[in-house]
């Protein structure tokens, strides 16, 4: 019986050899992938930066300004619900948006060189939006690092 098992451990001694090992081509100061990851907020960046809400409330006293100019519009045309003020409703629309997407993009220009910085520090090879991923780990998650560098930066929209 001892013999067929030690002949047994023999015959899989070339077995044992041919296992996958871990990967030898990752090198021993490398992170696993979810290190090498960080999930910023943009939302919130949006919300609760001094930015994000002096843009919000430019945006909101333009919302409210456009109304107001488009009601009184309305009310010299002959027909108030008519074609010309469907067109002027339209291009209101259509500006409003327009003014939107530039402080965005206003916004994520000042946002991208905080998270690069951000990444780099951690040694991170992917930021993802937090708000479009369905769960990261809290250590990921730079969102209040970025909020606190985009309020520490001169800005000229903090006294607006």
């Amino acid at each position: 019986m001892k013999t067929t098992l030690v002949l047994g451990l023999l015959a899989l001694i070339p077995v044992l050899g041919q296992l996958p090992k871990g990967s030898t081509s990752a090198r021993a100061d490398e992170k696993p992938a979810a290190e090498r990851t960080v999930v910023v907020s943009l939302q919130r960046v949006a919300t609760e930066s001094m930015e994000g809400r002096a843009a919000n409330q430019r945006l909101q006293a333009l919302a409210q300004k456009m109304a107001a100019e488009l009601a009184a519009k309305q009310k010299e045309l002959p027909q108030p619900n008519g074609p010309e003020f469907q067109r002027l409703a339209q291009q209101s629309q259509a500006d409003f948006a327009n003014t939107q997407r530039q402080a965005q993009a206003e916004l994520r220009a000042k946002v991208a060189p905080i998270v690069n910085e951000l990444a780099g520090q951690r040694g991170a090879d992917v930021v993802l939006n937090a708000d479009t991923i369905v769960w990261a780990a809290a250590r990921l998650d730079v969102t209040n690092d970025v909020i606190a560098r985009l309020d520490a930066l001169p800005s000229s929209s903090k006294g607006k």
